[in-house]
Parts: C-alpha cells; sequence; structure tokens
C-alpha cells in the first residue's frame, strides 16, 4: 500500500514532453499573429508623431511670422518657438523620428511648406507628408503624384 502511493507522488512532480510541446506551439502561434500587428502599430505611432510634429513646426513658424512679419526657412530661427526639448538641429533629429524634413520658404508669396519623407522605407513603409501655411496634414499619394489632404 505505501509503495504504490511513492509511485504516484513521483509521477506528479513536472510536466510530459508532450504538454511542454503543446504550449510551446501555442505561444509560437499567438507570436506569429501578435507579431506583423505590432509592425502596423509601430507604422502608426511613427506617423502620427510625424504629423504631430509638423503642426509642431508650422505653430512654430506663425509665432515667428507674428514677431518678424515674415516667414523662415532658418531652422535655427524656430529654436525659441519649439518646445524647448527640441531646439537645436541635433534634437530635430529626434523631434521627427525616422523622417528627414525640408522647409520652403517663398517669401514673395508669404507662404512656406515644410515636407517630411521617411529616411527608411523598406521595412515600415511609411507615408511621406506635408504641412503647409494652412496647417493642413497632407499625405503624398503616389497614385495621383500628389499631396493630399489626409
Amino acid at each position: 500500500m505505501m509503495k504504490s502511493l511513492k509511485s504516484k507522488e513521483n509521477n506528479n512532480r513536472g510536466f510530459t514532453l508532450i504538454e511542454v510541446l503543446v504550449v510551446a506551439s501555442i505561444i509560437g502561434i499567438l507570436a506569429a499573429i501578435a507579431i506583423p500587428s505590432l509592425a502596423g502599430s509601430k507604422r502608426t505611432a511613427l506617423e502620427a508623431a510625424c504629423v504631430k510634429s509638423l503642426r509642431s513646426i508650422t505653430d512654430a513658424e506663425e509665432m515667428h511670422y507674428r514677431d518678424n512679419f515674415q516667414y523662415t526657412s532658418n531652422w535655427t530661427s524656430l529654436d525659441d518657438y519649439l518646445p524647448s526639448a527640441f531646439s537645436g538641429w541635433e534634437r530635430k533629429w529626434f523631434f521627427i523620428d525616422s523622417y528627414s524634413l525640408n522647409m520652403v520658404t517663398y517669401s514673395s508669396a508669404q507662404r512656406y511648406s515644410v515636407i517630411a519623407w521617411p529616411t527608411d522605407n523598406r521595412q515600415l513603409n511609411l507615408s511621406t507628408y506635408a504641412i503647409m501655411d494652412d496647417a493642413i496634414p497632407l499625405i503624398y499619394d503616389s497614385a495621383s503624384a500628389g499631396f493630399e489632404p489626409r
């Protein structure tokens, strides 16, 4: 009688190989489902941050205009108007992560535009954005080869 109780205790110590393999395969399947959706989340987050940052640049450009009665294409002129964490060219690199910026000022028409295009578009397939003095974010549409409202 004592011997049969000991053998039952020894059998209940751990998991069988089959149980471990089943759990590992379930975790693998869940990871395979989750990873592509996380990449889409990263893309959406980077694009949203880009548009938000473009709006901040637009606000800074408008504040510069109110003080100086002209738009500027010089990034350092906007340092006083951007949030303090984003002054200086090195910090602007982090201001819009994964994007390159180009600001164009049309002094005769008193207009400007800021264009942000992805620096590395191979993995995330990021979109190109622009914002002009009307503060409406535009997204580049490859079908029409032009910018359209977002």
